[in-house]
């Protein structure tokens, strides 16, 4: 909030714009709680118990439930933070850089999703690496 605030004030902006730049990280971090409890409803199981019913069917894998509410909260995160920088991050002597600041906001989180990837590549029991240093052992 202090960065956008003199950031906006170095570049000459008047108050209605400079409270864009100073209100976008409050934004944004209640955008993040927002989708956040939205993606934690689609982290559902199969109702039951595996071990008490016999037409239960195949065993899920958990991080594949997780990913599904984690690629919800992913998807609203990225139209939410269009319409949080196209309001916000008006500059009227440009008025597409809402764009260049929403293609910074897509860019990480392409590199969130791209952590968890590789860090799934390299933690999973499906995956080369791990099956290797179980196979050493």
């Amino acid at each position: 909030m202090i960065l956008g605030g003199v950031l906006s004030e170095k570049a000459g902006l008047d108050f209605n714009q400079k409270s864009g730049f100073i209100l976008f990280p409050l934004c944004v971090h209640s955008l993040d709680l927002m989708v956040s409890t939205i993606g934690i409803f689609f982290v559902k199981t199969k109702p039951g118990l595996p071990s008490l019913r016999s037409d239960y069917g195949e065993l899920e894998d958990p991080l594949d439930i997780l990913k599904k509410g984690y690629y919800v909260s992913l998807g609203l995160a990225i139209v939410g933070l269009f319409f949080i920088c196209q309001t916000l991050l008006v500059v009227p002597s440009h008025p597409s850089c809402y764009l260049s600041y929403f293609a910074c906001s897509v860019i990480g989180v392409v590199v969130s999703f791209l952590f968890v990837m590789i860090t799934q590549y390299y933690t999973d029991y499906n995956y080369g690496p791990v099956q290797s240093i179980a196979k050493s052992s």
